[in-house]
């Protein structure tokens, strides 16, 4: 999750008067009079007596005098809403009917001030304050089992903060408290998303629970089919768990039975490409497999037969473009080890290896050439949309600009780097 946004609300707030019992007639006085040392001495009183304490307009002015203190600059600081907050709920305890327009406004007013606090800290990083605040909110809309409150706003506001809750406890590496909040969220229509669905993949991942990582995230792809982050934890887990070729099967196998299934393609095409450039759990690059040129060629041949499926999909375009990119940066690893050794040898030594250096140029400057049509298209396709692509597409977009700068750049065909290089800065412009 990203940075939480903040609303408003504004708050009014009038004493009531005519009380019957006198610590309660006094607190109201003292409201009146804005003297909050009196009122909140007074009211204390009469919530602490046995013969008012469960009297929910002893609660309704306690409640009023610290929201009206909530409008005071000088103690808006102290949060005094909170206190109010807990005042209003327990007259909704007391007596659910009890002024129940008044009450219902204050409860609303009090949860969007706390959720307004806990994005704040929520920002800051700030994980446990942020988690408490957020659960307020929460606690507020489950009044009277979540149906006193009809306000589709309010609903909203109230998801947002489990949201929150869900992220803080999971950030702060509290997964008990996260899990029972996300497995909720996942079936929230107001917060569906693929996000819902990575974070508790990873809590069952790193808590060691494999089974529920992979059943979570399969019942993620079935909702969101396009989206890569969950296809790669897939692909992931096999890969690290050495089950990938589980993973290439089912693929195969899906593929077979439906062999113009585009999408089954590219996942195909994905796990050849990820086999052939493994790395570690932390994203470092790993050795080549010994069948690297296999996988390569199969990784070349499904993105191909995606994107003949779907010509004009920039996911498919892009990935085929950077199987060919990446190839050519091996090459590159390889011509920069022929110019070591060529620097240290001499004579005929030195002779044999610049003519390895020169032929795998050659092989590196082809890997390029192949790339630039697809990620040509890829720029293309999303430059229209420039300004409202998604996040992923965004990256693909500023990436196939980045890509092909450089390999114009290396084929000395500076105006047409020059052309990219523009395009880029006027990308990096809008951010």
């Amino acid at each position: 999750m990203k940075k939480a946004i903040l609303i408003t609300a504004g708050i009014a707030i009038s004493a009531l008067a005519s009380a019957q019992k006198v610590n309660i007639q006094n607190a109201s006085n003292s409201l009146r009079d804005k003297d909050y040392p009196k009122a909140i001495e007074y009211i204390n009183k009469a919530v602490a007596d046995p013969d008012t304490k469960d009297n929910p307009k002893a609660w309704f002015v306690r409640g009023n005098i610290y929201m009206s203190m909530q409008n005071e600059p000088a103690k808006k600081a102290e949060n005094p809403y909170r206190e109010a907050a807990a005042s209003y709920k327990k007259v909704a305890e007391l007596d659910a009917k009890y002024e129940k327009d008044a009450v219902t406004q204050m409860l609303l007013i009090s949860a969007y001030n706390y959720y307004n606090d806990a994005a704040v800290l929520y920002n800051k990083k700030k994980y446990t304050e942020s988690y408490d605040l957020s659960k307020a909110v929460v606690d507020i809309h489950a009044i009277e089992g979540g149906k006193r409150f009809n306000n589709k706003s309010f609903d909203t506001i109230a998801t947002d903060a489990m949201v929150i809750q869900a992220f803080s406890a999971y950030y702060d590496k509290k997964y008990d408290d996260a899990l029972p909040i996300l497995l909720k969220l996942k079936d929230n229509p107001i917060n569906k998303g693929a996000n819902t669905y990575l974070v508790l993949s990873d809590i069952y991942k790193t808590t060691g629970k494999d089974n529920q990582m992979l059943a979570i995230i399969e019942e993620g792809k079935k909702l969101y089919p396009d989206n890569q982050s969950l296809r790669n934890e897939e692909l992931n887990y096999y890969i690290k768990s050495g089950k990938q070729d589980i993973l290439m099967r089912k693929l195969e196998d899906a593929v077979a039975k439906d062999p113009n299934n585009g999408e089954l393609l590219f996942n195909l095409a994905n796990g050849y490409n990820n086999m052939a450039f493994p790395k570690d759990a932390d994203g470092k690059e790993l050795a080549k497999p010994a069948n690297y040129a296999e996988l390569l060629g199969k990784a070349e041949d499904a993105y191909k037969r995606a994107i003949t499926a779907d010509a004009n999909n920039a996911g498919y375009n892009y990935n085929l473009g950077v199987l060919y990119y990446n190839q050519a940066t091996e090459y590159n690893k390889r011509m920069n080890e022929q110019a070591d050794l060529s620097n240290s040898a001499k004579g005929a030594d030195k002779k044999k290896y610049e003519e390895a250096y020169n032929k795998i140029m050659v092989e590196r400057d082809a890997a390029f050439d192949k790339a630039i049509p697809n990620l040509t298209k890829t720029v293309e396709l999303l430059e229209p949309t420039a300004s409202s692509l998604s996040a992923d597409d965004k990256f693909s977009y500023q990436s196939a600009l980045m890509a092909l700068k450089e390999i114009y750049a290396r084929k000395n065909d500076m105006a047409k780097s020059g052309e990219y290089k523009a395009k880029l800065e006027a990308l990096r412009g809008k951010k």
